[in-house]
């Protein structure tokens, strides 16, 4: 018969009406047309009869019997148990395995109710909407196929609203980072499936997620609420630290690939879609159950594409089959399949150990619709000949049907559907061509010669029932394959070899990496490879220091300040330190030379060398991703000066230290190949998932003494509160500033338009009050108004009279103030409650002088729960003085300037120990800056939700905003912006 058949075209046999209508078969809602297959129906007579004779009928019942069909490992065959009703008996061992079926199921179906109602929460009491699904084959496979499957069924996403689940198979360390990206663990279940609790590749990513989960929620006790199991295990899952109530069993006679129905799928697709969704998906392979074991064989699906699937392979000699879906909703079905039939029918022995004498199964690929058209199907026409499954519906999960369009979208796809088994079985012929008048060079090229065989499957509709249906029928299709070929279709001993072999490279590859491991039992070309890989740079720490170079630049304010290059193995990192005009007295020493003959005794040279004969010597060859020992070494080491409030930084200069700092970290980031917020996350111990985009404050107005105006207060600020991105908020305070300085030319002339040091404007106005009013006049003028919020930098230090203990708002009038115009703190406390009920104020920085921390323990007293009081002079982003200002309640925010204290980690610790207790934390520039943004990343990476470098105006400000509009845009979804939390975002 088959050399018959291969001599004979399909566009003979398509002729034949009779033969035609006799293998089109519908049951259950499906319809199959197989007469694009190489069979007569004489074939499929003789195909029935080798079925009776394989007595495939014989092999269902014991199958369905629970009888022990996987001799090989000695186990039942039973995944038709998990979808029977509950009155059905199918004993195992002489237990009604039925009944524990549905004990699972009832537990599974309880917990997932709690979970989506919320009556069962995580660790800090949110809501559980996201579900992680850790497991490999088929534990993995068959799950996502119906999830993805399920999520564009209008029922099943009504019922996932809200809701989100991932799957992590991979033991790439990359599948880990895309499974937890975005990620919250307060909401994250974790659902780890290993019926043994000992799968490799499935455990390590289970510690590996649930060491994540104790960093982000600060302990182990947070595992049994946020980690459940789906295994046989329960000492293992309870030494884990799951709760043994959660774990829902499944049993060996469930092979992987055939475990949709069991807990492996029910637990995710119920936490996902509700239970009722996974009863009528169940309800779907019951019916697909029922019809395989009671239809006879001419009218049984799965019993017939079984046929041809051997057909097509022993007798015709075809080596793969091309699974077609017309719905992209099937996205993963192909990929299930294939471990469902390679894995059960890649075999190359029967059952009696004897060698089969025909090919036994097929290479599957494949790929949804139009997609795979543009893809393979070349190939398919006009290279190799491949049997296809097509696979459509009859009415889309998603119509869509435009005006002045012939047909609807569905109806589009469809077209293909039915076009391409024609295309593929008839071809095109030469002489059909030259009719066509296709010119004789490119007939050639353009001949399809057809006969490719194909079956076309379609159902009512991509819903649960149907799926459940569909995933049936191949699971059945598989078995008869099996049956038929005399082999085990239940056991996959090919897996075994490569896994040993695995454990070997392991163990060698463990000790090779500290140093030893002997190789000489692997392959030489394996040893070789491996080998390369070892001696390759490892990301994630093993870059090290070459080369540090210092030199003197220039900062926005024409002073000389420290610029450092730090080469490592692979490249070359930069970073410049800033400089301040209004400095505290309590800031780590800011190293310059002294020589009044040139630069007016600011040049830096001491400090510039103090990092290349000093600091650099000792930092070659040590691994940049060493921050906090690194930066250790630079303070307490090399510099190790100290005073009353810690590390001084006034032997080697605090800019030097700093310079070297900031150069480590961008080169530590490069290491570990993460942007530098990323970087500054982790070593801040901050979430790297997510992260906050901040308030940026705008500095607008200069006074103080930032500008020759007699404003007291050294700046005003607008902060877009009230904007949805860190897009839209330098939108809005760039509108905001070009409408200030229209209504500044208007008011006091074109000379008070120029821009101070931060950009803010000067005017000359005569006291504060004057310039909030023209602040608001253009924050109303620019549309802004409920949007925009001031802020201010009083800088208070600069106008202190320590003898009169008075705050001196006149204090530039050089003719002297009006007595009024000074004040006790009592005084300023009420001066400034007065601004904040006029005013729209959220933050005031230094009110008072660096040393009055009884004026700043009562102002906060007072004032504190409304409004932002942030400590620049106060703290100078010292450790040991947040602590004082902690016990004293002076403050509620620190003003986080990097070169006040002079090193990365010790800067992280203010940060942390602010943001620990509560605190606001606004990032800040100072008056002299250059082109550096790390500003801009620091501020993502401790997510403090708020950054202060001046106004939109001027490159090196300007430096700052524009990199965070670059990491806004890198993160997309995966950031927020803080808008009104930006004190607690």
């Amino acid at each position: 018969a088959a050399p018959a058949m291969r001599a004979t075209h399909l566009r003979e046999l398509l002729k034949d009406e009779k033969r035609c209508d006799a293998m089109m078969v519908e049951a259950e809602g499906i319809c199959l047309d197989y007469c694009r297959q190489k069979v007569t129906q004489e074939t499929m007579s003789k195909l029935f009869d080798l079925a009776k004779v394989a007595d495939v009928e014989g092999k269902k019942k014991r199958l369905f019997a629970g009888e022990k069909i996987n001799e090989t490992e000695g186990r039942a065959v039973l995944h038709v148990a998990l979808r029977a009703p509950k009155e059905e008996t199918i004993n195992v061992d002489g237990k009604n395995v039925v009944l524990e079926v549905h004990s699972v199921l009832d537990a599974i179906k309880a917990f997932s109710d709690k979970v989506r109602s919320g009556s069962f929460v995580g660790h800090t009491g949110k809501k559980l909407t996201d579900v992680l699904c850790i497991g490999i084959g088929g534990s993995y496979l068959g799950v996502e196929f119906v999830y993805e499957a399920l999520r564009t069924d209008s029922v099943a996403a009504a019922a996932a609203k809200g809701r989100s689940l991932r799957f992590l198979a991979n033991v790439d360390p990359i599948d880990v980072k895309r499974a937890l990206t975005g990620l919250n663990a307060e909401t994250t279940l974790v659902v780890v499936i290993s019926k043994t609790f000992t799968t490799a590749e499935t455990m390590l990513n289970a510690r590996t997620v649930k060491d994540w989960l104790v960093k982000e929620l600060g302990t182990e006790a947070a595992i049994a609420k946020h980690v459940i199991a789906c295994s046989t295990a329960l000492d293992k899952t309870k030494a884990f630290g799951i709760d043994s109530a959660n774990v829902f069993g499944f049993w060996d006679w469930v092979g992987g690939r055939f475990s949709v129905c069991s807990a492996v799928g029910v637990v995710p697709l119920a936490l996902q879609y509700g239970f009722d969704v996974v009863q009528k998906f169940l309800a779907g392979c019951r019916a697909m159950d029922l019809h395989f074991r009671d239809a006879p064989l001419d009218k049984n699906l799965p019993s017939i594409l079984g046929l041809l699937s051997v057909w097509n392979a022993s007798c015709l000699g075809y080596e793969g089959c091309a699974v077609l879906p017309y719905c992209q909703a099937l996205v993963r079905f192909v990929a299930h399949i294939q471990q469902l039939d390679m894995e059960s029918n890649g075999k190359r022995v029967q059952m009696d150990g004897a060698e089969c004498t025909v090919p036994t199964g097929a290479i599957y690929f494949g790929e949804p619709g139009t997609n795979g058209q543009h893809s393979f199907y070349q190939l398919m026409h006009q290279g190799r000949a491949i049997p296809a499954d097509f696979i459509g519906f009859k009415v889309s999960q998603n119509p869509i049907s435009l005006d002045g369009e012939p047909v609807s979208n569905h109806d589009e796809l469809m077209s293909n559907f039915f076009a391409q088994p024609d295309a593929l079985a008839l071809g095109k012929t030469a002489e059909e061509l030259k009719a066509d008048g296709i010119p004789e060079k490119l007939i050639p090229h353009k001949v399809f010669t057809g006969d490719r065989p194909s079956n076309s499957l379609l159902l009512p509709v991509c819903d649960p029932y149907n799926l459940g249906l569909l995933l049936a029928l191949y699971e059945h299709r598989t078995a008869v394959q099996g049956w038929v070929w005399n082999i085990n279709s239940f056991d996959q001993w090919g897996v075994e070899l490569g896994k040993v072999l695995g454990v070997k490279v392991r163990k060698y590859l463990s000790e090779a990496r500290k140093g030893s491991g002997d190789a000489s039992g692997f392959q030489k070309p394996t040893a070789k490879l491996m080998s390369a890989m070892l001696t390759a740079p490892q990301a994630g720490g093993d870059d090290r220091i070459v080369m540090i170079r210092a030199r003197e630049i220039y900062d926005s304010r024409g002073n000389p300040t420290v610029e450092v290059d730090l080469v490592t193995e692979t490249s070359l990192f930069r970073a410049a330190v800033p400089s301040g005009a209004s400095t505290g007295i309590y800031e780590a020493l800011e190293l310059r030379d002294g020589d009044k003959t040139r630069l007016l005794g600011k040049g830096v040279l001491k400090a510039v060398a103090n990092i290349n004969d000093i600091i650099a010597p000792k930092l070659i060859g040590m691994k940049v991703t060493e921050q906090a020992t690194l930066d250790k070494l630079m303070v307490e080491q090399l510099d190790g000066s100290k005073n009353e409030w810690g590390w001084s930084k006034s032997k080697l200069g605090a800019n030097a230290i700093l310079a070297v700092s900031m150069a480590i970290c961008r080169a530590g980031a490069a290491a570990m190949q993460v942007p530098l917020y990323q970087y500054i996350a982790m070593l801040a111990g901050k979430p790297t998932d997510r992260f906050v985009m901040p308030v940026p404050s705008f500095n607008v107005i200069n006074g103080g003494s930032h500008a020759g105006n007699r404003l007291a207060c050294q700046e005003f600020m607008i902060l877009p509160t009230g904007a949805s991105s860190f897009k839209n908020a330098m939108e809005i305070g760039a509108e905001v500033y070009h409408t200030l300085k229209s209504v500044i030319k208007k008011k006091y002339g074109q000379d008070a338009c120029n821009v101070g040091d931060e950009g803010g404007f000067a005017p000359n106005v005569q006291d504060n009050n004057e310039a909030l009013n023209v602040l608001m006049e253009a924050i109303e003028k620019s549309g802004h108004a409920g949007k925009v919020k001031i802020g201010t930098d009083v800088a208070a230090s600069e106008f202190w009279r320590s003898e009169e203990k008075k705050y001196d708002l006149d204090f530039k009038n050089e003719s002297g103030g009006a007595p009024e115009m000074k004040k006790t703190a009592e005084e300023m406390i009420e001066y400034y409650k007065a601004w904040f009920s006029s005013y729209p104020f959220v933050s005031i920085e230094d009110p008072f002088d660096q040393d009055d921390w009884e004026a700043y323990a009562k102002f906060n007293a007072a004032v504190g729960d409304q409004v932002q009081i942030v400590g620049d002079d106060l703290l100078v982003t010292n450790p040991t003085r947040v602590r004082k200002a902690l016990d004293c309640k002076a403050c509620n925010a620190l003003l986080l300037k990097v070169n006040q204290i002079g090193s990365v980690t010790e800067a992280i610790e203010a940060a942390n120990i602010s943001m620990d207790a509560g605190w606001g934390v606004m990032v800040s520039h100072r008056s002299g800056e250059t082109e550096d943004s790390f500003i801009a990343d620091l501020v993502v990476g401790l997510r403090t939700g708020q950054i202060k470098t001046g106004a939109p105006c001027r490159s090196e400000r300007l430096s700052k905003y524009n990199q965070l509009l670059r990491i806004e845009e890198e993160l997309e979804h995966l950031c927020s912006y803080a808008g009104a939390n930006f004190r607690k975002p």
